[in-house]
Order: structure tokens, then C-alpha cells, then sequence
């Protein structure tokens, strides 16, 4: 699934989305793009499960 973050901007946001989605799925794929704002993620939880941790790490996640 890919979602686009138009706010991630810098390391420190890519490491707090992935640190985010690690802490709900340990065995999650994340890849981001800065210059794209996007972060995919290869997973076995739902959509909204992967979004949220996005959320709560303080950026906008829509899917792409």
C-alpha cells in the first residue's frame, strides 16, 4: 500500500512514520520517497491500521 504524506519533509519524519508502523508490524516493509512524499509499505494489517500510526506520528496520510 502507498500513502501519500505531504508533510514529510526530512530524515527525523521518515524515522518517526517508520518507527510508528514497526511498533504495530515488526515484520513491515516500509520504503519512503521525500522527494515524492510518499511511504509504502508492505504489510498483513489492513490500510487503516498502517495509516494510523502515520497519523499519530503528527502527518497527513492518504492513500496514493
Amino acid at each position: 500500500m502507498i500513502f501519500s504524506v505531504p508533510k514529510m519533509t526530512c530524515e527525523h519524519c521518515t524515522s518517526a512514520i517508520e518507527s510508528g508502523i514497526k511498533a504495530k508490524d515488526p515484520s513491515g516493509v516500509i520504503a519512503t520517497d521525500l522527494d515524492l512524499c510518499l511511504v509504502t509499505v508492505q504489510s498483513t494489517l489492513e490500510q487503516a491500521a498502517v495509516r494510523q500510526p502515520i497519523v499519530d506520528a503528527g502527518y497527513d496520510a492518504s492513500a496514493a
